[in-house]
């Protein structure tokens, strides 16, 4: 008679904690894909994000100079300013 004998019993037993162990690996794989999902949806919102942020930057690059010319044409022309006097401050002399 040998030393180790199996039964059918011990191998359904055996069988069934297998598959108990591999159910549990299932629904850990299940929850890590659903976690990375997740994960995934939030990455393209960011990167939805940094996207519009890159075209607003460069919108207000093309267009920052623009407004600075009209702004600065503006200022140039509209006159000295108020508290200019008639005289040259460093000399003392009228122009």
């Amino acid at each position: 008679m040998p030393e180790h004998e199996v039964s059918h019993g011990d191998i359904y037993h055996k069988l069934g904690a297998l598959e108990g162990k591999l159910d549990a690996v299932m629904v850990s794989v299940a929850e890590k894909r659903t976690d990375l999902a997740d994960a995934f949806k939030r990455l393209v919102e960011v990167e939805k994000r940094v996207a519009q942020g890159v075209i607003l930057a460069v919108v207000i690059s093309l267009i920052a100079p623009v407004l600075w010319s009209a702004v600065g044409a503006r200022l140039h022309f509209a006159g000295p300013p108020a508290e200019a006097s008639s005289h040259d401050s460093r000399t003392g002399t009228a122009p």
